[in-house]
């Protein structure tokens, strides 16, 4: 390197990179400009170059800077560094330097072994900050109120370039986590494998095809399909899987908080139900329960979910696999997936379909003392009541076995012109003389279909499989839902950092969004 003759190990690099977080440890996130405040970049090289006039030191942090910023183009970098001041000083300039300057250093001054050094900084300060469990730039989950209205011309360049910054953190946040139980000679890295899970669930494909249409877009690093299900199929047990996939959805709800996206004093609705992957085989294979005759089969892969309902915010806070033994004990789905989200939110009410038109999971809501809303199941008691009471009637203290409930009946309009009656099941309190009162059940219930529009973005992050093997099929389930809470928390942070508020349209597609995460940083 030109103006340098200091050579550098890379243990030397690495230990200087422990020291510095060693300085930092006790904190859960910093920025990168704020860490390579305190990182020793001079290690890299200390004469200046007469034709720059910025220092060594602070050329060397920006260098690190961009690659770990995922910034690809100087002329990026020094109008994001005009954007943000602070992290020019910290950084060491008192000016911004120009792309000219940027790519002289780059491209005249360091030499190969330099830049090798560099990349191998960059790639160990990330993997130093996982074991420490330090979230570098957690600066970009902070809700941004912008400065100035978005001009329509440049929405769509600022859109894909924040979308990019939080996929490529996302992706640094969560995929440490994932367990594939890779060996230390393994082939491929971890991130090739979750590259190809990604490609598989956004086109819909089983693992073979989309091993090969993903090697047409990545020739090289691109694992097999057999080498992928032998890593998925060698979990010793499938609540190993299910474990790991709790941790996860914590990262992401811990990310959700650092953002301040769930105001913690406030309450949310939320919904409960299943979702059915169909099964067309033996009926007696693991995990395989039964259900209603549809598409050719009568069994499935079950699971349940609760879900946050509110526009904009439709988050899963839980997902729980379902066996046969759990099918017919819904009282304890329920109480689990409640026992999990109370402490993370308020609930406000409770949303679920007529599955749960049972004693013994109302009882449940009742010990929690939760609101509740659901459609009743017409049972003979039931159909012999609206007969004889005119509609709209609320009847109060309904007895079902051993709670009691309040049954509202409403009369609809069809389509047809016909009038059909319709039946709720609630714990509160409504006035049957209230002239809005059809009106407002209803919309209170259509924040239930909340959690049937999630079900249908899930399927867009799950791969296709014939596989019999349950912990392929559990990954492949708990891990379209982590996309899709991941996609779910990028759209906000977007609409925040665009436009400071949240609506219910979404700025960024989940394909969008899930291309965006295996394209960024691809194997890295």
């Amino acid at each position: 390197m030109a103006g340098t003759t200091q050579i550098i190990s890379k243990k030397h690099i690495t230990n200087e990179i422990y020291n510095t977080f060693e300085i930092i440890k006790k904190q859960k996130n910093i920025s990168i400009a704020d860490y390579l405040k305190i990182f020793n970049a001079s290690i890299f090289g200390e004469k200046q170059y007469r034709k720059i006039k910025f220092s060594y030191e602070s050329l060397f942090k920006l260098v690190l800077y961009q690659k770990l910023k995922g910034i690809k183009f100087h002329t990026k970098l020094t109008k994001y560094l005009r954007r943000n001041p602070k992290d020019k000083f910290k950084l060491g300039f008192s000016e911004t330097p120009d792309r000219t300057q940027i790519g002289y250093f780059i491209n005249n001054i360091l030499d190969n072994q330099t830049k090798e050094l560099l990349d191998f900084a960059t790639a160990k300060i990330l993997e130093v900050s996982e074991k420490f469990g330090i979230l570098l730039d957690v600066k970009t989950l902070a809700p941004e109120k912008p400065k100035k209205e978005t001009k329509k011309r440049n929405q769509y360049y600022q859109k894909r370039d924040k979308a990019r910054e939080i996929a490529r953190l996302f992706k640094k946040r969560f995929a440490p986590f994932i367990n594939l139980n890779l060996k230390n000679n393994t082939f491929y890295k971890k991130n090739q494998f979750i590259d190809l899970l990604i490609h598989m669930g956004q086109t819909r494909d089983f693992a073979e095809n989309g091993n090969k249409t993903f090697k047409e877009l990545r020739p090289i690093g691109c694992p097999d399909a057999d080498t992928l299900l032998y890593h998925l199929k060698n979990y010793p047990n499938y609540k190993d899987v299910h474990r790991m996939f709790i941790t996860l959805f914590e990262v992401v709800w811990d990310m959700a908080r650092t953002a301040n996206i769930f105001d913690m004093r406030k309450r949310y609705d939320v919904a409960i139900d299943f979702t059915e992957w169909y099964f067309y085989g033996d009926k007696s294979t693991f995990m395989v329960v039964g259900k209603e005759p549809k598409d050719g089969t009568s069994s499935c892969y079950k699971f349940i979910t609760i879900n946050i309902v509110e526009a904009g915010k439709r988050f899963t806070l839980l997902a729980l696999p379902v066996s046969a033994l759990d099918n017919v004990s819904k009282d304890k789905l329920v109480r689990k997936l409640l026992d999990y989200a109370l402490p993370r939110i308020k609930i406000r009410k409770v949303y679920v379909d007529r599955a749960f038109f049972d004693s013994k999971v109302i009882r449940v809501f009742d010990q929690f003392h939760l609101k509740y809303l659901m459609p009743g199941i017409r049972q003979y008691n039931v159909r012999q009541l609206l007969k004889i009471t005119p509609v709209p009637a609320v009847i109060k203290d309904f007895i079902l076995k051993d709670v009691k409930l309040n049954l509202v009946f409403l009369e609809e309009e069809c389509k047809n012109g016909k009038k059909e009656k319709r039946v709720f099941a609630t714990n509160e309190e409504y006035d049957p003389n209230d002239v809005e009162l059809l009106d407002t059940l209803f919309d209170q219930y259509d924040k239930r279909w909340g959690i049937e529009s999630s079900y249908r973005v899930k399927k867009q992050y799950l791969p296709k499989t014939t596989s019999k093997n349950y912990m392929i099929r559990l990954f492949y389930f708990m891990f379209a839902v982590l996309l899709y809470n991941l996609w779910i928390l990028a759209d906000i942070l977007l609409w925040l950092a665009l436009f400071g508020k949240v609506e219910e349209d979404h700025l960024i597609t989940s394909k969008l969004f899930g291309t965006m995460l295996y394209t960024i940083d691809p194997g890295g």
